[in-house]
């Protein structure tokens, strides 16, 4: 299958947002330039990877005095709403790496129909600040699901949450009281 591949210089626009009611959301991540923009589709679990991995970078950035001042958040929104003819793609696979010549973090996307050895359908270049808020960004939005059971760690629905650690006896609603 032949893909349109979308190559970004410096990313403009930077962004995670789930869509949905908790429980049955779906993520996303928004990049490119002013409104030519795609979506990058991808699992609750792979948008926080992706997050941790670049707070992950950042840190060893700073580490290893590659970065000599504190990086500070400057989230790059996207267009809203995202224009509707805008690509959409589901990853599979998705790479960071920095750009030691020009102080960027580079980002790269698989479609999930594409092999590991093709070009990526996204790749893209954010300053630091960009990756930072976006890391912080995408952390807000995974958090901002259902309530996790601090027994467990299992989302907890509208109906309750019954926990293994309880024999599936006393169903969890939430309340610590």
């Amino acid at each position: 299958m032949a893909f349109e591949h979308h190559n970004y210089d410096l990313l403009t626009v930077l962004a995670s947002e789930a869509v949905g009611v908790p429980g049955q959301r779906r993520f996303r991540l928004i990049g490119g330039i002013g409104t030519d923009v795609i979506s990058l589709w991808m699992e609750k679990e792979q948008l926080a990877a992706l997050g941790e991995a670049i707070a992950q970078l950042l840190e060893q950035l700073t580490e290893s005095r590659l970065v000599s001042a504190p990086v500070v958040s400057n989230l790059a929104a996207a267009p809203d709403p995202v224009p509707a003819t805008s690509p959409e793609y589901l990853a599979s696979k998705i790479m960071i790496g920095y750009d030691e010549e020009r102080s960027l973090v580079a980002v790269f996307a698989h479609d999930i129909e594409q092999d590991d050895e093709d070009e990526p359908i996204f790749s893209g270049r954010a300053t630091l600040e960009m990756a930072k808020a976006l890391s912080e960004q995408i952390e807000e939005v995974v958090a901002a699901g259902r309530p996790r059971c601090p027994r467990c760690g299992a989302p907890i629905g509208p109906e309750g949450h019954v926990c293994p650690h309880n024999n599936g006896h006393l169903p969890w609603t939430g309340n610590l009281n």
